[in-house]
């Protein structure tokens, strides 16, 4: 029987049989069950995947908070290292590695004479530290957030091999344990024999940690441009780009009604035109009652000092810095085409690619418009002044709101209560401290009651141990007289004219007001190399040249109360126009000779009053320190012409005649001259001293005036720059005027001993100061002071330690 069941068929009309197909209904099951694996593999993949990505996303949040934590270590371990350095108030100059790394470690004497050590700030202590990582380990032991992370942690903090300081972790919510930081402060040795300290921070966060260093120098530094115990006087056409800081006003007597105020600034755009003069006038008295915050500035969309300029009239923000400024009512006076800038010269402007322009300032005050031009010479701040720079408005010929106009660009720091200033001054202290104050963003434009860590008194007897080097130099040289005879038989272009046969001179030279009269000898066009100036020289040196160390000698013993006026003479002249020199004081008690042999009856020939006109000095001027402020008797006078230059990298020798000669001179120092000399090119303490002259005297062709130019840190009792003065350093003063002592015995004010720098008068306190309304008085010239924040400092000056991060340093996961 055959099994096999036959298809299905039909018969087709011929009698064929003809096949049907057969239905295949599992296919769809088959491709259901296709399509369930293939979706449900997607699904795990994504389950997979979507778990990757949950455990790479937990990975990166944790990785993300450990380098965040990492971070805020450094940061905090930063500003504790800081804190704790500004404890430590230090004589020694210049941090190098042999005395820091004595301090970092302990090994030194913390008994005031060299180092003192303020308390600690927001903890106490049972025992001082004997050095600085010593401190940061009481600091850390101090912390509240702190805990045992794992087990040695109980241990911490601790000291390893004497350098390096481990402290514990520090958690960053409190009461949560999984995310912290701990730090490690190293020393670290320099090749360029510099401090500097090395903070690793490690965060971490649920096991992930990340690991993070940068370095910090150890360093000193005195943050102000000028730093006096006496008053400090501002004139107009004088820029200051860094803070100031004066202790004038703490003792009795000092602040008072008259000229008894720590600091006086006038408005750079006075005596322009009259209509310009009553609108400062009047904005000063807006100022006075409307400036907040005491920056010399109106701002329109503040809600007290916007009110100043709501029914003011004519004040605007003309340069749109939004800020109202006297730099804006000169713009309103002088803008004639209302393009919100004034020309002021047109070549510069062309060099700059400025063109079409009309002059509006020509002539009137050329010296104050390049003054403003060329301040703040690296705007773009690259460490370079160049095209890019006159782009953004350097010495382009044109005053508008790219030139960033400030009479101060920093702080002002005063020791007194701003009430007590008030009060004594008879109204609100903006009255005689005219122009803008522009500050760092971080700080504050005025500072009242600064502390005595912060503001620091520089007084003449810190400077004890300071002249010994200086005066070591001119032991093995030959003395002023053999060294002038060589110049006089070597070059005919020299010249000596004994005092006998020379002209009398007023004290001080050119001074309208002077309180003495002198014979001196003249020496002229000769160098000097490492002379010692013998006292009682009362030389004057005419462009002469200077190099190594020029030492200055004098009595230092000159406390007797008439020092000063022993010998002074008045100038007589009578009705035929004879004249004559005659004592100016009678029966004065003579002072005693130092070594108790006889009585002094003239002073001039025991003390030094020097004038440098026209001179170059490439090394350093000292002298002797006096124990008293001698003004009369005990003085230097710097005119003309006058250079400092020490760096060899210095782009203004460039534009010397004699570069290679002052080149020459520079190299071939050694490396012991060239560290003292840097550390101060004027070691001076308790000198007075004037650079430029009383008169603005200016060259044929204004901008060949002569530039006297400063540099380094520049240490003299009282200093007054007057004329045309380029200073790049800072400017320490040691004199302050105490009634019924030295030169106030007989009488006086305190407020009659001023840093000045600028024009003043005897009205304002200067008493050998021009009259600024007197028809000889001409112009007031062009002064610029430029802090120069990597000065190195002399030996004797306590201040504190300063840190500061080196950027460059920072590693991500070494050490």
């Amino acid at each position: 029987m055959n099994d096999i069941q036959p298809k299905d068929s039909c018969q087709n009309p011929g009698g064929q049989e003809q096949i049907q197909p057969r239905v295949r209904r599992g296919i769809t099951s088959v491709l259901a069950m296709m399509f369930l694996v293939i979706f449900g593999s997607l699904s795990v993949a994504m389950a997979i995947m979507a778990q990757g990505n949950l455990r790479a996303a937990d990975s990166a949040l944790h990785v993300s908070r450990a380098s965040s934590a990492a971070q805020t270590g450094l940061v905090f371990g930063g500003r504790r290292l800081e804190s704790e350095a500004r404890r430590w108030v230090v004589k020694k100059g210049v941090i190098d590695n042999e005395f820091g790394s004595d301090l970092w470690s302990g090994n030194i004497a913390v008994d005031g004479s060299e180092v003192e050590l303020l308390p600690p700030m927001g903890y106490e202590t049972t025992s001082d530290p004997s050095g600085l990582m010593e401190a940061l380990l009481d600091a850390h032991l101090a912390d509240d957030h702190s805990f045992d992370a794992m087990p040695g942690d109980n241990l911490l903090p601790e000291i390893f091999n004497g350098r390096r300081l481990e402290t514990k972790p520090i958690q960053l919510d409190q009461g949560d344990g999984n995310m912290y930081f701990r730090l490690s402060y190293e020393l670290v040795e320099d090749l360029e024999n510099e401090t500097r300290v090395r903070i690793t921070s490690t965060g971490e966060d649920r096991g992930i940690t990340r690991r993070i260093s940068m370095e910090f120098l150890v360093t000193k530094k005195i943050p102000f441009a000028v730093v006096s115990p006496n008053r400090i006087m501002i004139g107009k056409n004088v820029l200051v780009e860094g803070p100031l800081g004066t202790r004038f006003g703490m003792n009795p007597g000092e602040l008072n009604e008259g000229n008894g105020d720590p600091i006086v600034m006038r408005s750079d755009f006075q005596y322009l035109d009259e209509e310009l003069d009553e609108a400062l006038a009047e904005f000063k008295e807006l100022v006075m009652e409307y400036d907040v915050d005491g920056d010399g500035r109106l701002r329109p969309n503040h809600p007290e000092e916007g009110q100043a300029l709501s029914g003011s009239g004519g004040l605007s923000d003309v340069d749109g810095d939004q800020y109202v400024t006297e730099f804006d009512l000169f713009l309103e006076a002088f803008d004639s085409n209302s393009d919100g800038r004034v020309i002021w010269d047109s070549e510069r402007s062309e060099d700059a690619g400025i063109s079409d322009v009309v002059v509006e300032f020509e002539n009137i005050d050329n010296q104050l418009a390049r003054l403003i031009d060329r301040a703040f010479a690296d705007r773009n701040l690259d460490g370079v002044v160049d095209e890019m720079d006159t782009q953004l408005g350097y010495n382009d010929g044109v005053l508008d709101t790219y030139d960033m106009y400030a009479k101060v660009r920093g702080t002002l720091s005063f020791a007194v209560k701003e009430s007590d200033w008030d009060t004594a001054n008879g109204g609100p202290w903006r009255g005689v401290v005219e122009g803008p104050v522009l500050s760092e963003t971080d700080e504050a434009p005025v500072i009242f009651e600064a502390s005595e860590e912060l503001l620091r008194d520089v007084t003449t007897g810190m400077f004890s141990n300071n002249q010994d080097w200086y005066r070591s130099q001119t032991d093995s040289t030959p003395d002023l007289t053999e060294q002038s005879d060589s110049n006089l038989g070597s070059d005919p272009d020299t010249e000596f004219i004994p005092s006998g046969s020379g002209e009398w001179e007023s004290v001080p030279t050119g001074s309208p007001n002077p309180y003495d009269w002198i014979r001196r000898d003249v020496y002229r066009n000769m160098v000097f190399t490492d002379v010692l100036i013998p006292r009682g020289s009362n030389a004057r040196f005419e462009n002469c040249t200077f190099t190594g160390t020029t030492y200055v000698e004098t009595t230092t013993e000159c406390t007797h109360p008439n020092w000063n006026y022993l010998g002074a003479l008045d100038r007589i002249e009578d009705s035929d126009g004879n004249v004559t020199y005659e004592d100016k004081f009678s029966g004065l008690e003579p002072a005693p000779n130092p070594d108790g042999s006889s009585d002094i009856q003239d002073t001039k020939s025991w003390s030094n009053n020097l004038l440098f006109d026209g001179c170059t000095f490439i090394g350093a001027i000292a002298g002797d320190r006096p124990a008293e402020y001698t003004h009369w008797r005990n003085k230097l006078q710097f005119t003309g012409p006058t250079r400092f230059y020490l760096d060899p990298d210095d782009a203004d020798i460039q534009d010397q005649d004699d570069a290679d000669q002052i080149l020459g001179f520079i190299n071939g120092f050694s490396q012991e001259q060239t560290d003292y000399f840097t550390r101060s090119m004027m070691m001076m303490p308790g000198w007075s001293v004037d650079v430029g002259n009383f008169q603005n005297e200016q060259a044929e062709e204004w901008e060949s005036t002569p530039v006297v130019n400063l540099r380094g840190v520049i240490i003299t009792g009282v200093l007054d720059a007057r004329g045309t003065v380029d200073v790049y350093g800072t400017l320490l003063m040691t004199f302050r005027p105490v009634e019924n002592t030295g030169p106030l015995f007989y009488g006086g004010s305190p407020d009659q001993f001023n840093t000045t720098l600028g024009y003043f008068g005897p009205d304002d306190g200067d008493l050998e100061g021009t009259n600024l309304d007197s028809s000889s008085f001409d112009g007031f010239g062009e002064i610029m002071l430029r802090y120069n924040p990597d000065s190195k400092l002399p030996d004797g000056i306590p201040w504190p330690i300063t840190i500061e991060a080196i950027p460059l340093t920072y590693t991500e996961g070494a050490y």
